[in-house]
C-alpha cells in the first residue's frame, strides 16, 4: 500500500482522449473517452502520455505526435485547454488526450502504483462546440462536470435526444453555442477501463 492511500487529495485528475474524423463535419462522431481518474496530477500526466500506446496505438501511426509544454500551450486555443498529447494521424484524424480537473468531492483515493483510481465511476461530461455559419470549428472545450459512483446519482435520466450515445442533453446558447451533456461509465477495452462518449457535431 502506497503512502498515497492515506491521504485524501483534494482535486482529482481525468485523462481524456478526444478523437476527431478528419475534416469533421454536422453529422460525424468524435469520440470522448475518459481514461482514467487520477489523485496525482503527475500521475495522470504520465498516464496522458501513455494513453494512446496503452489504448493500442504505434506512435509510427501519427504524422504529428506533440507533447512538449511550449507547443502545446499554443494549440491550447484552438484544441482546448489542459492538453498533455496532441496527434494527427496520417489520413488527419485528431487524438487529443487532455487533463480535467475537479473537485475530489467523493473522497476518492487509491492504492495503486500508477495513481489510478481502481472503483468505476461515472462521468458527467460537458462539451460546448462553437457556432459559425460558414466554417465548422473544432470541438473547443470539454471538461468533466461530476463525478459518481453510480448512474442514478449523476442525477440524469436516459433518454435519447439523437446526438449520438450517451447524450442525455443538448442545449443551444443565446450566441448559437451548442451543449451537450454526456453520461459515460467505465468499460474495459485492451487493457484499459476507458468511459466512452460519442456525439454527433
Amino acid at each position: 500500500m502506497t503512502a498515497q492511500a492515506n491521504t485524501i487529495s483534494e482535486s482529482i485528475y481525468h485523462v481524456m482522449l478526444m478523437v476527431s474524423p478528419p475534416k469533421a463535419s454536422r453529422g460525424q462522431i468524435e469520440k470522448i473517452r475518459v481514461l482514467g481518474t487520477y489523485t496525482s496530477i503527475g500521475k495522470a500526466k504520465d498516464a496522458a502520455h501513455r494513453g494512446l500506446f496503452d489504448s493500442g496505438y504505434e506512435r509510427e501511426w501519427f504524422s504529428t505526435f506533440e507533447t512538449k509544454p511550449e507547443a502545446l500551450e499554443e494549440l491550447a486555443a484552438s484544441e482546448g485547454v489542459g492538453l498533455a498529447v496532441y496527434a494527427v494521424a496520417s489520413d488527419g484524424t485528431k487524438f487529443r488526450l487532455r487533463i480535467s480537473t475537479s473537485p475530489n468531492d467523493l473522497a476518492l483515493k487509491t492504492d495503486n502504483e500508477d495513481g489510478r483510481v481502481a472503483i468505476p465511476l461515472y462521468y458527467v461530461v460537458q462539451t460546448n462546440v462553437p457556432y459559425c455559419s460558414h466554417e465548422r470549428k473544432p470541438t473547443h472545450d470539454t471538461h468533466i462536470e461530476g463525478v459518481f459512483k453510480s448512474y442514478k446519482e449523476a442525477g440524469m435520466d436516459e433518454r435519447d435526444c439523437e446526438f449520438g450515445e450517451n447524450v442525455v442533453v443538448h442545449a443551444i446558447g443565446s450566441n448559437e453555442e451548442n451543449y451537450f451533456l454526456s453520461v459515460v461509465t467505465g468499460q474495459e477495452l485492451e487493457s484499459v477501463r476507458l468511459a466512452e462518449a460519442s456525439l454527433k457535431i
